[in-house]
């Protein structure tokens, strides 16, 4: 390159660098600890359904939280197992939670639990894979006598625990009425089984709903009651995994302030018109005018002003510079 071109190339090099520096907001995105969810669970079961001809399996919230519970429950023990707290059976625990469970409660009803645990990195559809390939895991996913699903993942020491609980409600849909359930091992008297209930507070003055846990709730059956994300719970409290206690304190959401009315007799002040632009105005002042910058937020409009003056900077710097490099190339021609 002939080394008069280096100093225009440098300072080009320098102006371009300038004007494409924009002030940005950094944000952190939040990363859960891993990547599947409990819809992702759910999705891998009905695709495998419909792919067998079978109708999709719908979502029930008891369902979700019963799973979502016994999934806790082996992360928190680090056991893979189908008994509950207090050595409970699944049947117990779908009736203690309100589940309209059909069929002869004596035999446990119509329901089926899949459980399975992996490394953090586990996929959900993994675990259905794995699923299906032993024929008593395959009938919970498969079975035509169930029509509802709900699903639980919780995550401890680098591993996941992965829990889908199927069955089938009775057509009135009310809950049977029985005193005890017989399950795999332990009788759970239904009047005395645990029920949690999520009672609903109201936003602070500063527009923050907070929510302390009680003993025997769950992230997802808080998330469920007051309508709100799982992982915007988990974002706003700076979560990784499921894993909440009684006593903690957490951000629900946020919602908006009204801001009062000034009081009577204060003066309100008003924006004041932006002139129209004269004849004899230049094209820029025209525009500037003619902007409403009012509107602007302060820190947009000093960064448009920083941009501008860096750009108007740069600008006077290079054309001194090219204006120096052609003076040199003027003498060095006539020499």
């Amino acid at each position: 390159m002939d080394k008069r071109l280096v100093f225009p190339v440098i300072l080009l090099s320098i102006f371009l660098g300038l004007v494409s520096v924009t002030p940005a907001n950094a944000q952190l995105r939040y990363q859960p600890s891993y990547q599947s969810t409990v819809f992702d669970l759910v999705n891998a079961v009905n695709a495998s359904r419909v792919a067998h001809g079978l109708p999709a399996y719908g979502i029930n919230s008891i369902l979700m939280f019963t799973a979502q519970n016994q999934a806790d429950f082996m992360a928190t023990t680090g056991n893979v197992t189908h008994t509950g707290p207090g050595g409970s059976s699944l049947t117990s625990r779908l009736l203690a939670a309100g589940y309209p469970l059909a069929g002869d409660l004596s035999l446990g009803g119509f329901r089926a639990e899949n459980i399975t645990s992996g490394g953090e990195n586990s996929s959900a559809q993994s675990a259905v894979d794995g699923w299906m390939g032993d024929a008593l895991h395959q009938n919970t996913m498969l079975s035509p006598n169930l029509s509802e699903i709900g699903a639980g993942i919780a995550v401890a020491n680098g591993r996941i625990y992965y829990v889908i609980d199927c069955a089938q409600p009775m057509t009135g849909g009310e809950p049977p009425v029985s005193t005890s359930v017989v399950g795999s091992g332990t009788t759970v008297p239904v009047n005395v089984a645990p029920i949690y209930p999520v009672v609903l507070n109201t936003a602070n003055p500063e527009g923050e709903v907070i929510h302390e846990v009680q003993t025997g709730q769950t992230l997802w059956q808080i998330a469920i009651s007051y309508e709100v994300k799982i992982d915007d719970i988990k974002r706003l409290n700076n979560l990784f995994d499921n894993n909440i206690y009684p006593g903690d304190k957490l951000l629900i959401k946020k919602e908006a302030v009204p801001t009062a009315a000034p009081p009577t007799g204060m003066a309100i002040l008003e924006e004041t018109p932006t002139a129209e632009p004269s004849a004899t105005d230049t094209p820029t002042s025209a525009v500037a005018a003619a902007l409403p910058t009012a509107h602007i937020p302060a820190a947009q409009r000093n960064s448009n002003v920083m941009t501008v003056t860096i750009a108007i900077i740069a600008l006077a710097v290079l054309g001194a510079g090219i204006f120096a490099w052609l003076g040199s190339s003027k003498k060095e021609t006539s020499g």
